[in-house]
């Protein structure tokens, strides 16, 4: 059976909104879940799993735009080794590659000017992501692999 293409495209990460108050304190706690904590109590095995995880090939194709002004070429480097992707082109590389492709994120920020409870002219701060290289995944022998691109797509 032929598997599914996965397109990035039909995948959006959250949107985050942050409000600063005219006030008082900013609540650093809303902030927090933009971080990743490293648990360090994962076992050896674990890890060496991992790595076989993200050293297994995965073809891939950086879609192609009308836009002029976009990179044709297409460098991700991860750990001080680059890979290199041509618009349109499939090509098969280490599933890290395509962890780099899921996390070039342009973040559109704005900002909107509201008055809060008490009348007070506060902000607010709306992040969107997108992703600066969308990309298909043609083909991944992992069964795994579809829920864990899946998930990164939608991480924020």
């Amino acid at each position: 059976m032929a598997q599914r293409p996965i397109d990035s495209a039909a995948y959006s990460a959250k949107t985050k909104t942050h409000d600063i108050p005219a006030t008082g304190k900013l609540d650093r706690d809303q902030f927090l879940d933009e971080f990743e904590i490293i648990d360090g109590s994962r076992g050896i095995k674990e890890l060496a799993a991992s790595e076989a995880f993200y050293e297994e090939e995965v073809e891939v194709v950086v879609s192609e735009s009308d836009n002029p002004n976009l990179e044709q070429l297409i460098q991700v480097g991860v750990n001080g080794t680059n890979q290199f992707f041509i618009r349109g082109v499939p090509v098969i590389v280490k599933r890290k590659f395509v962890e780099g492709l899921c996390r070039a994120r342009p973040e559109s920020i704005t900002t909107q000017e509201y008055l809060d409870a008490n009348g007070n002219r506060s902000t607010r701060v709306v992040k969107t992501p997108g992703l600066k290289f969308p990309f298909r995944v043609l083909r991944d022998s992992n069964p795994r692999g579809r829920e864990w691109l899946e998930k990164l797509l939608q991480e924020g």
